[in-house]
Formats: C-alpha cells, sequence, structure tokens
C-alpha cells in the first residue's frame, strides 16, 4: 500500500458551473473564502478560474489579480494553480469554441508581485469534443507558445491529459526539450470524448507515465469522481475535486459548499489509509519552491 502523503486539489469555481448547478463561488472575496474552507478540510492546490460577480466568465488579467490578491490574503498556505482555458467569444460557429490556452498568461495576472506569483499552470495538450456543443481547440504552436511563458514567468505547468494520445503528446514535448523533468500530469477519466473512467483504464493510463512524474487523476461529474479518487489513492496519486468537476457529496444529496466535497476525499484518503499532504509537503513532494507567503500579505 502506498503511504506517500495525498495532495487534494480543488478547482473551486471552474468557468462552467452555473449557480443553478452548485454555490459557485464568483467574487474575488467568495473565492477567497471557499479556498479558505477547502485548506481547512485538506486541499492543497487550488485551481483557479476566474469569473465576474454576476458569474460570467473573465478572462481579463486584473480579475485574476484581484482573486490571487484576495485569496492570498485570506489564506496564504495553498498551491495556487491557474489556469488559461477559456470560451473565445469571437468564433462565429453554431456550435461554442474554447482555447485551452486563451489567456496568454502574464504577470499582469498577479499584479507584478513576486509574493502573489502563482506556481502552477494548467496545460491543455490536445483539441477534442467536450460535449455535443463545445470544441476546445489547441493549436502545436500555441501550446508551445503558452509552454515557453509558462517556464519563462517561473510557473510549473500541469498536462492535462484526457486519454493516451495526449500522453504521447506531453512525451514528446520532453524529447524535444520543450517541457521539463519531472512532468505534472491531471488524467482526466469519464469525459465526453476521451478514455473511460474504470479502474482498468486509470492503470492503463498511469503505466504510460514516465518514471519521474507526479500525477492526479480526476473522475468527471458525480458518476465518477470519488471513485477515480479512490483507484488513484490505492495507485498512489493524488486527487482533485470541487465545483468544476462536481456538485454532489454523496447519492442523490448536492454539496453545500467546496469544503463539503474536500471533506469527503479526505475522509476516503484516511479509509483507505493514506495521510494528507500540508501545503508545504506538497511543495516538497512536487519540487515547489517553498512558498514565500507564510504570513497574511497585504495587498492594500
Amino acid at each position: 500500500m502506498f503511504k506517500q502523503p495525498v495532495i487534494i486539489t480543488c478547482a473551486i469555481t471552474g468557468h462552467r458551473t452555473t449557480r443553478a448547478i452548485a454555490p459557485v463561488p464568483f467574487t474575488p472575496v467568495e473565492q477567497a473564502k471557499s479556498a479558505q474552507e477547502a485548506v481547512k478540510n485538506g486541499a492543497t492546490i487550488i485551481h483557479l478560474h476566474v469569473r465576474g460577480n454576476n458569474g460570467e466568465e473573465s478572462l481579463d488579467p486584473e480579475r485574476y489579480y484581484e482573486v490571487i490578491s484576495k485569496l492570498k490574503q485570506i489564506v496564504p498556505t495553498p498551491i495556487i494553480e491557474i489556469t488559461p482555458r477559456g470560451t473565445d467569444r469571437s468564433a462565429q460557429r453554431p456550435v461554442t469554441f474554447e482555447r485551452g490556452n486563451l489567456v496568454k498568461i502574464s504577470a499582469a495576472m498577479w499584479g507584478n508581485k513576486p509574493e502573489l506569483k502563482p506556481e502552477m499552470c494548467a496545460l491543455n495538450l490536445s483539441t477534442r469534443n467536450i460535449d455535443e456543443k463545445t470544441i476546445i481547440l489547441n493549436p502545436p504552436s500555441e501550446i508551445r507558445d503558452q509552454i515557453e511563458r509558462i517556464y519563462s514567468l517561473g510557473l510549473i505547468p500541469r498536462c492535462d491529459v484526457y486519454d493516451l494520445g495526449d500522453i504521447r503528446v506531453a512525451l514528446g514535448l520532453l524529447e524535444k526539450g520543450i517541457l521539463r523533468e519531472p512532468l505534472h500530469f491531471l488524467l482526466i477519466l469519464g469525459s465526453y470524448s476521451g478514455i473511460g473512467a474504470t479502474s482498468q483504464e486509470l492503470e492503463y493510463m498511469v503505466k504510460y507515465l514516465p518514471e519521474q512524474c507526479h500525477w492526479t487523476a480526476l473522475g468527471t461529474g458525480s458518476r465518477y469522481n470519488s471513485f477515480i479518487a479512490e483507484q488513484a489513492i490505492l495507485l498512489g496519486g493524488h486527487i482533485r475535486t470541487g465545483f468544476e468537476d462536481e456538485t454532489y457529496v454523496s447519492k442523490g444529496r448536492k454539496a453545500n459548499s467546496n469544503a463539503e466535497l474536500v471533506a469527503n476525499l479526505k475522509t476516503l484518503c484516511e479509509k483507505l489509509g493514506r495521510p494528507i499532504a500540508t501545503p508545504d509537503l506538497a511543495r516538497e513532494i512536487l519540487g515547489l519552491q517553498q512558498s514565500p507567503q507564510q504570513q497574511l500579505v497585504s495587498v492594500l
């Protein structure tokens, strides 16, 4: 049985989940408080999308800064993982076009303040159907450009992997020296056009990962989230939940908060005999620099 502590990522908001589905935090204060509660219940990494006050998707660097600064003020300890994914409003098509690397990340997203800089950034590696009406576009040139920006800003990319082909893309980029070891993967199971969400399929993906890497598994939706988390815990991986991915804490019962979803997975880790990583231990495991925010950061 694997005894390495489990790192729990909480995707507190997402860019598609609405309040008709779950009590999603939108404003900077709401997101910061939701992150604080999630960390208190065991989350170590906060996966961050930003929204307008009315819930509209935002791609504005200033909005990222508002959210990150408020989050660091209220709860300075977790690892922040930003995401550049968003909807391309300029695409005049009968289907919705998203781009995994739509936002060109820059230091403006944290107000050019080193003490607010996130430590990780999500990286989409492929073009695929997200659902029957949504396509996500990720041209290879945009992927390479985004990787260069991520590294130049001192962040670590975490590769979103929907199937074995995405792992092959990542390994190809590693071989060319575009990505660097150790690689960080988010294995996404049960999506519309990706690999399924069985234990055999998770094991199959893990088998093709490089030996020197870190991986987190995510089961999409209430049907798969807890199940894939359990399988990942047993296989020695890390796990993710949150309102971007899951809205039910158990069958037929909606979660009241991100913290409740995190607590659910923490209980699962304890049941299976694996401890929960603290933020600083998670940084040590992932090879990240120790956080400079060991006290509240004033951003006023």
